[in-house]
């Protein structure tokens, strides 16, 4: 499979099948008046506004550049197409081609280059969030990417940029900082216990000849070492001899009392005393401020690098040779298409820190994606600092300091994340309920085909998880739900020309007055299956203008024919998600007039299975009467008659929410105290859960108990009711 976009003709092939669907002439973009076949001048257009942006402000660009643009379809239609502000994309390209050379943007890494040119305009979008018109970006021209001529880009990853200070200077007055960092570095060096790595001690055969020595192993070692600042919180006879130290140094008023060992280098629980907390937080913030003052801490963060900096980062590494190695190298292909580069494109880690995580795995082969769990001391970010804080070449925020001060899942997703981002694979954190994981981009070695994997899960699977990467498809942005992302590398493996094609035609439907849209979202949503039936982009942006129920109702029935000869298992998570979207869209619309309308929706909601509890509580309502209390009665029925029910948590953790949504809907406490005594009525005799062999009590009747208004049983008052 072929990721290289063909050169011409795409574009156009894709526009006749929109005219094969008999609609594509009906469609107007609401611009200067004129009627023009949706997508088949948008590009055109939005090329046009553009390049009169640049004659506007001054800006030249050269013809070949331009050229080469226009010669390739989906380039052109990437660059001016897929942003409603083409601007800062085509800027940014060629800036990058002037830092990087026309051979690397051109010919070699193209689609990292157009990754890069667009994670840059949504950057810019994040600083000034207004759109254009009429040609004029609304963008401040400083803050638009530099395209004045200058020399290629020389690669440099900054060194340590700490500078020691004398703090015994002869010269000038001692200050406060002096003093700290003098009491800890003219300390005699104390003992402590650390973890190092070793190798196993050599053996030698029956020849005399040394046997393969093998792995290094974790070992405990007690060595000296010099006072740091995390010593002295963790001691109070530390504490006492500081103390006594300042005030002989004229500073009296600089005291510490941490108490002893309440946070230190091993602390992994959280510390409840408000006063003994502020204490330590004051303590880490002279030594931390001291070690920044003198040098022995960077003074701040090092800035992220240029975009430009960054291609040139990754492409030096993507060319190194790892022959004669067990690398696995490219872990990920750069010439892959741009949409599933963009994790990697957004990554805004300093080259310094990103710099040694790459030596050590270009070296040793170190793939280090996790780090010290420390536990509850680690929501408590100033007693998590304060339990290790000492010298170090990196600040707060790095991955260095992550691996030095550990953390729980938010930590370990970033080492997780960052490291995979380091060595060329695009990744991101993700949110699930209470915990963070990862989410990287893979491809398929054999098949080429790519997929969006999700990692270090733990309550939940994809359906629960958000990634944190900003949903770079269209204007709206934001986090969107692990399948949103998903859907982008199916999408490119259905085909990858459509994928920006869709995205074009996003802008061209968004140009479109809401009338229009009203009328043509059908056609549309007809016309994006046959397009790329992942292409989400667009689909839910013809969702969103659905006019009302019965049309939204059409479209999804549109989805689910054409989706059929791709619905596999795989894919179940997409369709749901498409339904959902299109349910919610549902929501946000007025309901039917006529108790005909409402039983008609009611009916084609049920036939499309719909799950999205306040719109089913809504319709049930609507038709009054018990029908609302009927219907979640006879799910609990069916709920607990299951057998998901007991294979794990999820169907119970879904029934739960569904319940909980289903009661708060009901405003008054009288009627949602009786709708729940007659739902636990069902649970008689069913109430404890049983899922491996582990008893619980079903989370949908702690729930319905609540709402009625009375206390949930124990697993042992449920198991035995006669028991005193």
């Amino acid at each position: 499979m072929s990721h290289r976009f063909g050169a011409v003709g795409r574009f156009g092939i894709v526009l006749a099948v929109f005219a094969m669907a008999s609609f594509i002439g009906d469609f107007t973009v609401a611009a200067a008046g004129s009627f023009d076949p949706a997508g088949s001048r948008h590009v055109e257009d939005a090329r046009r506004r553009t390049l009169a942006a640049c004659r506007d402000r001054g800006i030249e660009l050269p013809p070949d550049f331009l050229a080469w643009i226009d010669a390739d379809e989906s380039l052109q239609a990437s660059v001016y197409g897929c942003r409603r502000d083409p601007l800062p994309v085509l800027l940014a390209l060629r800036s990058l081609e002037i830092d990087l050379g026309k051979q690397v943007v051109r010919n070699e890494y193209t689609q990292l280059a157009l990754a890069f040119a667009m994670a840059d305009s949504y950057a810019a979008s994040d600083r000034n969030a207004s759109g254009w018109n009429d040609g004029d970006t609304g963008q401040p021209d400083d803050e638009l990417p530099d395209v004045t001529p200058r020399p290629l880009l020389v690669l440099s990853c900054p060194g340590d940029p700490r500078i020691p200070v004398d703090t015994k200077s002869a010269d000038r007055e001692l200050d406060v900082y002096d003093h700290v960092i003098n009491f800890l570095e003219d300390h005699p060096a104390i003992e402590v216990e650390v973890e190092v790595k070793e190798f196993p001690p050599l053996e030698y055969d029956e020849r005399g000849i040394a046997r393969p020595r093998g792995k290094p192993v974790k070992v405990r070692k007690t060595v000296e070492r010099g006072l740091v600042g995390a010593d002295v919180i963790a001691s109070a006879d530390l504490q006492d001899e500081f103390n006594t130290h300042m005030a002989a140094n004229g500073h009296p008023e600089i005291v510490i009392a941490c108490g002893d060992r309440v946070v230190h280098h091993e602390s992994k629980a959280a510390v409840g005393d408000k006063k003994v907390r502020a204490s330590i937080k004051a303590a880490h913030d002279l030594f931390h401020d001291a070690y920044r003052a003198k040098g022995r801490m960077p003074s701040e963060r090092d800035a992220s690098p240029s975009r430009s900096e960054s291609m040139a980062w990754f492409i030096r590494n993507h060319r190194h040779d790892f022959s004669g190695t067990d690398r696995i190298w490219p872990r990920f292909p750069l010439d892959a298409p741009w949409p599933v580069l963009m994790m990697l494109a957004a990554d805004d880690q300093p080259l310094r820190e990103r710099e040694e995580i790459w030596t050590a795995y270009r070296d040793e082969g170190e793939f280090r994606t996790y780090g010290e769990y420390i536990g509850g001391i680690a929501q408590q970010f100033d007693m998590q600092s304060a339990r290790r804080v000492a010298p170090f070449p990196f600040s707060y925020g790095s991955i260095q300091m992550m691996w030095k001060d550990g953390g729980v899942c938010g930590t370990m997703g970033n080492i997780g994340a960052r490291t995979h981002r380091i060595c060329g694979v695009p990744a991101s954190t993700a949110g699930q309920p209470g915990h963070c994981a990862i989410v990287v981009m893979e491809q398929d070695a054999e098949t080429e085909r790519f997929r969006c994997r999700g990692g270090q899960y733990a309550t939940g699977g994809d359906e629960v998880t958000t990634v944190h990467a900003g949903w770079d498809y269209d204007d709206v942005g934001g986090r969107r739900p692990m399948v949103f992302h998903q859907s982008i590398a199916w999408a490119v493996n259905h085909d990858p020309e459509a994928l920006i094609e869709a995205m074009v035609l996003r802008r061209a439907w968004d140009a479109l007055d809401e009338e229009t849209r009203s009328d043509q979202c059908v056609q549309w949503m007809h016309g994006a299956m046959e397009m790329n039936p992942f292409a989400l982009p667009l689909i839910d942006g013809v969702i969103a203008s659905a006019p009302d129920p019965m049309t939204a109702i059409e479209m999804l029935d549109a989805f689910n024919s054409a989706f059929e000869p791709h619905a596999t298992g795989e894919y179940d998570l997409y369709v749901k998600t498409v339904r959902d979207l299109v349910h919610e869209r549902i929501h946000s619309l007025p309901t039917p007039i006529e108790r005909a309308g409402k039983l008609q929706l009611l009916r084609e909601l049920e036939r499309q299975e719909c799950g999205h509890a306040r719109l089913l509580a809504r319709s049930w309502k609507d038709l009054g009467g018990d029908v609302f209390k009927e219907n979640c009665l006879a799910a609990c029925v069916e709920y607990l008659g299951s057998p998901a029910r007991t294979k794990n948590r999820k169907s119970s953790r879904n029934f739960t929410d569904t319940i909980r949504t289903w009661g708060r809907s009901l405003k008054s406490k009288k009627r949602r105290r009786a709708w729940a005594e007659s739902l636990l009525e069902a649970f008689k005799g069913r109430e404890l859960l049983v899922i491996r062999r582990k008893t619980s009590v079903d989370p949908a009747y702690a729930v319905l108990c609540g709402f009625a208004e009375r206390p949930v049983p124990t697993v042992a008052e449920l198991e035995d009711p006669e028991a005193p």
